[in-house]
């Protein structure tokens, strides 16, 4: 496949609309219908009654918590298809959450949303005077390459013998012919373990390339077999930022800069599409990852203590054998860098940010706010929640500040602490006015630094992290450079004080 660099498109098609009173008899209609639109989409009869059962019951919440038993009040439904997901999406003119019943823990509302036995991943959003989104996504049926292989050629292929030193190794975009071939390669090389489920389905990488959120380089062999993967993720087609991942190198090959290769080939091919820079994870159980990426032009932007699940398998470990959770390294690559802005902090991280964008070389313009500055206004603020039950996260993403934000996020916040989630994530938009105070603000709350992510969702961002009763120890976190090195200390410091 000759893969067009992102553009902007519409990567959602709408199936069904409808504006619905929340009647018992009315939702058991609306209910069918979605279990027919379900089926038609290829989900089995099962699994689309139970997203009738979550449909139901948040329908219900928004009656008995929004509308305070008012049954006439309309709510619309929007299903789609998103990707190689199915979107239902509900939205309602329901009062926003009641923060004095959540502290005496009357307020339930929350509690469907955060489903996990029936939807693949649940999004929720306050719209202020809009009211309120949630989206229930459910993966399409794909084909699992893990079902159709056997686990013996994973245990076989790490055990063969290096390549050859000299065979030429050639390096170009990745064809959709191509796409079985790169999942069976994930399976060989990691068998249960890659970090990304989406690469062992074929369908969902087809989705996501052809939407143009995707962009793949591949490494072939002199057979011309797949030997290496890295992809660039956009958050939408056009986007000025992407996330490097989803890297693979066959074993056979590691060690010779493939990975690299194949970064530099997708960083030339996006260099004239207006991409400000590539971000990355990096791990940090050893320093190698962190110095191919330096050696690349990658600097670090912050460190995300506890991200993910240790290495080991979870299908082959009880719950006690878990090992403890492994950090990250947030990289970022300049590539064709971004105009002057003005963006607001808080006062304690300002010269933590500054050195970080003069460490990347982005000009930015600095304005300190701090808790005592509050929101000028009263402009309604939006936040959307979003899951992750693979890593066991949870990300509060502040599309608007607003004069509730801070209540809202600390509302969230004791609901995942209660569902216990390891890690919850605040992403706060740094070139609104209002960022540096909801900083400084949920700071209060046991939030500390994560990193920054320049031109991320419209602007920079300033990601803040909280652990949950999760273990940390700095002997577990590798780096590579003396920046590096200073970051962590000061991440490491900051949750400390957080915690106290």
């Amino acid at each position: 496949m000759n893969q067009s660099p992102p553009e902007e498109k519409n990567i959602e098609s709408e199936l069904a609309r409808i504006t619905i009173l929340p009647e018992k008899a009315l939702i058991k209609a609306l209910a069918d219908m979605v279990t027919d639109i379900a089926e038609s989409c290829g989900i089995g009869r099962k699994e689309s009654e139970n997203l009738d059962r979550v449909l139901a019951d948040i329908m219900d919440n928004i009656v008995k918590f929004g509308f305070e038993g008012e049954r006439r009040k309309p709510i619309d439904v929007v299903i789609s298809r998103r990707l190689h997901e199915l979107v239902i999406a509900i939205e309602d003119k329901g009062l926003p959450f009641d923060y004095e019943k959540l502290e005496r823990g009357e307020e339930k509302r929350f509690s469907s949303y955060l489903s996990r036995q029936y939807a693949d991943e649940v999004h929720f959003a306050t719209l202020g005077a809009g009211g309120n989104r949630t989206e229930i996504v459910k993966n399409l049926p794909a084909t699992d390459i893990r079902s159709v292989m056997d686990i013996s050629e994973h245990h076989e292929h790490v055990k063969k013998k290096e390549a050859p030193e000299h065979e030429e190794i050639t390096i170009g975009m990745l064809d959709a012919g191509e796409i079985h071939e790169l999942v069976r390669l994930v399976y060989k090389c990691y068998g249960y373990t890659y970090a990304n489920e989406f690469m062992y389905y074929p369908e969902q990488i087809e989705a996501r390339l052809e939407s143009g959120v995707m962009l793949s380089a591949a490494a072939y062999n002199s057979r011309k077999e797949i030997i290496g993967h890295v992809g660039f993720i956009f958050s939408r087609p056009g986007a000025r930022v992407a996330e490097s991942g989803e890297a693979v190198v066959d074993p056979r090959y590691r060690g010779r800069g493939i990975f690299q290769m194949m970064k530099n080939h997708l960083t030339d091919y996006v260099a004239s599409m207006n991409v400000a820079g590539i971000y990355g994870e990096a791990v940090t159980v050893h320093p190698y990852s962190q110095k191919g990426s330096i050696e690349l032009g990658a600097r670090e932007t912050g460190f995300l203590l506890g991200y993910s699940p240790g290495s080991v398998s979870f299908h082959n470990i009880s719950e006690t054998e878990r090992p403890r959770r492994q950090s990250v390294a947030l990289m970022f690559t300049p590539v064709s860098g971004s105009a002057r802005e003005t963006v607001f902090v808080p006062g304690v991280y300002k010269d933590l940010i500054g050195s970080i964008y003069e460490r990347i070389g982005f000009d930015r313009e600095l304005s300190v706010e701090d808790e005592g500055t509050g929101i000028k206004g009263r402009q309604n603020g939006r936040t959307t929640l979003s899951i992750r039950h693979d890593h066991n996260q949870a990300l509060i993403q502040i599309d608007r500040v607003g004069r509730m934000t801070v209540k809202e996020i600390e509302f969230q916040l004791k609901h995942l602490t209660l569902e216990r989630f390891d890690c919850i994530y605040a992403d706060i938009p740094l070139k609104q006015r209002g960022a540096g105070y909801v900083a400084s603000a949920i700071r209060r709350l046991g939030f500390f630094f994560g990193c920054v992510i320049p031109e991320y969702r419209d602007g920079d961002v300033l990601r803040l992290q909280y652990l949950n009763n999760v273990e940390i120890s700095r002997d577990d976190i590798k780096t590579a450079s003396g920046f590096g090195e200073k970051l962590l200390d000061t991440i490491m410091a900051d949750m400390s004080e957080a915690a106290g």
